[in-house]
């Protein structure tokens, strides 16, 4: 018999063709599952203290600044060092940093002190003026500050402050520069997220959405609620793609594009359930849910959830990995502070010598990879302080199949072979058999891969596989021998 692998869904009935009941950096693909990337240290040193935000912010003529937060401070990638950009006085508390880009101006806010901005090669210095606000917002010419406290209009956790049309620096409400404030009050609670889609603005509470338009004066704004109790509770698991908003929900994962949010759902499977709904929320760590970290791999089209398990005290020790095109889940166990899209523009051929002393010292990336490419982002995180891409050759994976056989009759299986689209090296493979899916499974023989297949013997009603790979790999299904077939 032949299996067409669908990725990691372990909601769904464990006899579901094709299906991973469990896995380990597995990511999908368009053409099936492949061994996840591993982290390359770039040529910047550990950071002084753990990281909550990273941003890279994209200028008119196409250069990019890459800063990263770490409560009191803000720092700079430059040429190989970190170079502290804070206001004077630094930040107080510890809330995580937020930032934005209009033209040439870098904004940052963190709801302690006011809306900074960092004018090109310089530090943050505050707006007067400006609001306090947890998110911030570049949109329709405007910067749309969310979740704001202020000396005019007091604390508005539900608040919204939009600056003066193109002008981050105007926070005084009039007619002429279109600077406006108000509240969203439809629903309870503060405003969790927001994010532009296209030139609107959406804002997420946690179990409620609502869609802000520019329609000029004397409105400005208009915020309307998105019918249904959805929401988000963090901003960073709002991940934008296109036209396109992925994003963490109360129970669920959802994809908004202006209509109305939908589930995701999984390759052939009712698009309104996720295979990995249950799975995901049962091993979050509630209390910390607002810390998931979400970012885009778009060359590759997939959404990295970072999010803290149950195992973790708060810390981001886990990940989700989506693929938007195929409707497909991977996962990996991988702790990071934060991550971020990551431009490596500053390496020129020119300035290698700078960074590295010896060709052995590039990082562990191919030469053919779009890392090396000056107009190209690739998705990085911090990892112990250090700033790493997701570009490196794979490590070790491993997947775990759905049950194969008959709830009524023994099948006898001798061999399996999978179905790579890129060959590993070596594996090797443990099969597991049960005489009842509510039985726990027994684990039989761990056999090496020998001429691409793994050779055993086991009758049993219920079959499944862990296959193991120490690097490089992708596959897309397998063929199993029952009942004296020959698997080809």
């Amino acid at each position: 018999m032949r299996a067409q692998l669908i990725g990691f869904a372990p909601d769904l009935d464990p006899e579901t063709p094709g299906i991973l009941t469990d896995c380990d950096a597995i990511i999908p693909t368009t053409t099936g599952l492949a061994a996840a990337n591993s982290l390359v240290a770039t040529q910047y040193p550990a950071l002084g203290d753990p990281a909550n935000s990273a941003f890279i912010a994209e200028l008119l003529d196409g250069t990019r600044r890459v800063f990263v937060a770490n409560g009191p401070r803000i720092d700079e990638a430059i040429g190989g060092a970190w170079v502290d950009r804070s206001r004077a006085g630094g930040y107080t508390g510890n809330n995580r940093s937020r930032f934005a880009v209009l033209g040439n101006i870098v904004l940052a806010c963190n709801r302690s002190e006011v809306i900074g901005q960092a004018v090109p090669g310089g530090a943050f210095t505050d707006i007067a003026g400006s609001p306090a606000a947890s998110i911030i917002v570049p949109a329709a010419g405007f910067i749309m500050a969310l979740n704001v406290s202020e000396a005019q209009y007091g604390d508005a956790p539900d608040g919204w402050h939009c600056s003066g049309i193109r002008n981050q620096t105007i926070w005084t409400a009039s007619a002429a520069n279109q600077c406006a404030y108000g509240r969203l009050l439809d629903s309870p609670g503060a405003i969790k997220a927001g994010a532009a889609l296209g030139s609107d603005v959406v804002a997420y509470k946690d179990k409620s959405m609502y869609l802000g338009r520019y329609v000029g004066p004397s409105l400005v704004w208009q915020w309307d609620r998105v019918p249904g109790d959805i929401g988000c509770s963090g901003n960073e698991s709002v991940v934008v793609v296109g036209t396109q908003h992925f994003f963490v929900g109360p129970s669920d994962f959802y994809v908004y594009d202006g209509t109305v949010p939908r589930p995701l759902g999984g390759a052939t499977f009712n698009a309104n359930a996720t295979p990995v709904r249950e799975w995901f929320f049962a091993n979050l760590n509630q209390q910390y849910r607002e810390r998931i970290v979400g970012v885009a791999d778009i060359p590759r089209d997939l959404i990295y959830w970072y999010y803290p398990s149950t195992a973790s005290s708060g810390e981001l020790d886990s990940c989700l990995v989506y693929n938007f095109r195929t409707n497909q889940y991977g996962k990996h166990a991988i702790g990071i502070e934060t991550a971020l899209l990551y431009s490596s523009g500053q390496i020129t051929y020119d300035g290698l010598g700078a960074l590295y002393a010896t060709y052995d010292d590039l990082p562990n990336i191919a030469y053919d990879s779009t890392f090396w490419l000056s107009d190209t982002v690739a998705p990085a995180v911090i990892q112990g302080g250090v700033l790493k891409t997701i570009t490196g050759e794979p490590g070790p994976s491993w997947l775990v199949t759905g049950d194969i056989g008959d709830m009524d009759s023994y099948v006898f299986a001798n061999r399996l072979k999978p179905r790579f689209r890129v060959t590993p090296a070596s594996a090797q493979m443990t099969n597991f058999y049960r005489d009842d899916l509510g039985l726990a499974k027994t684990q039989d023989a761990t056999v090496p891969m020998q001429r691409v297949r793994f050779d055993f013997r086991r009758a049993a009603r219920w079959h499944s596989f862990r296959m193991d790979f120490p690097g490089r790999m992708a596959i897309n299904g397998f063929s199993l021998a029952i009942n004296g077939e020959t698997a080809e």
